[in-house]
């Protein structure tokens, strides 16, 4: 992003741009550092996209931010910590879609959206579907042909119930008409060794866990849920040129605070996003684990994303009758 560019979309940050300096300042914030709570484990694409904008935003506001992992759960142990915290910028949680889609699934999740305050998006991945490299299935209309021939017969692996690995599946399931067999783990990471394996016919994924093991030939892509072809994974069909374009998928990580937060704070932080935004640096790395980052930016639109994606699955979860028993 060009300097002039940047100028003007930190000053359209908030309504009364003028008065924000003011604000700002009179808030001295931050004066101590800040807890950044990861709702992943460490190494995970969320985790890899917090540690990138943590060491940038620490710059950026002349505090640490010091990353804490919370995993587990579908992110509910992350969020539970999240909003039981003083609204007051020295606690912000990075989470993914995840957050949108388990209170609809689990019966007392302990928190809700409306109990965070959105401020802003850090990137965004497709999901892989992938299939052990000795599979039987060379194309995803082999995986459906078998699924539809022997309903039931076709498995498939995930981090848990209402995850980003499973969701997409469901979307997909619908869409093609099968019926097949989930196997939730506690995590993807436990999951893959029986994938590769063979024990489950396929998963979906971020990247950044099969990559390796693509490279190494003990997993096979069969579809990509962006809309276009990746330029990382060229050879990859998206399910939508396949003829599924409901399973059209973006798994994003974002920035959250408690319900509450001061807009001034608000604002700081969205700032310190912006300018971690425009390192280059710092979208060389993203793509690097084959994220991008998106025209999702200020805390409205973020905002926005979150009501839209939680009507999205809410109806998902509704329709495919998913609970978390």
């Amino acid at each position: 992003m060009k300097r002039r560019q940047l100028l003007q979309y930190l000053a359209a940050l908030t309504p009364g741009a003028a008065l924000f300096d003011a604000a700002a300042h009179e808030t001295a914030y931050p004066s101590k550092p800040i807890r950044l709570i990861v709702a992943s484990a460490p190494g995970a694409l969320l985790d890899a996209a917090s540690r990138l904008y943590a060491d940038r935003m620490s710059a950026a506001l002349k505090q640490q931010f010091v990353v804490e992992n919370v995993a587990g759960a579908g992110s509910m142990l992350a969020a539970r910590q999240l909003v039981r915290a003083a609204p007051d910028g020295y606690t912000v949680m990075a989470a993914a879609n995840t957050i949108v889609t388990i209170p609809h699934i689990v019966k007392n999740p302990g928190f809700a959206t409306k109990d965070m305050t959105p401020v802003g998006e850090m990137a965004r991945s497709p999901s892989l579907l992938v299939v052990p490299g000795a599979s039987e299935f060379r194309s995803l209309a082999d995986l459906v042909a078998t699924a539809k021939k022997s309903p039931g017969r076709v498995n498939y692996a995930s981090g848990g119930v209402g995850t980003t690995s499973h969701l997409p599946v469901e979307m997909f399931a619908r869409q093609a008409g099968l019926a097949l067999s989930h196997i939730p783990y506690k995590g993807v990471a436990p999951a893959v060794p029986d994938l590769v394996s063979g024990r489950v016919g396929f998963m979906m994924s971020t990247p950044t866990s099969v990559e390796e093991l693509m490279k190494g030939g003990a997993l096979r892509a069969l579809a990509i849920t962006s809309d276009t072809r990746s330029p990382k994974y060229p050879d990859v069909p998206t399910f939508k040129e396949l003829g599924y374009p409901d399973v059209t998928f973006d798994i994003w990580v974002g920035l959250l605070a408690p319900a509450g937060l001061p807009d001034a704070i608000k604002a700081r932080l969205a700032e310190a996003m912006e300018l971690a935004r425009a390192d280059q640096a710092l979208a060389r790395h993203l793509a690097a684990t084959g994220q991008v980052i998106s025209d999702v930016r200020t805390p409205d639109q973020f905002a926005k994303l979150l009501r839209d994606e939680e009507q999205r699955y809410r109806q998902l979860v509704k329709d495919a009758n998913i609970t978390a028993g």
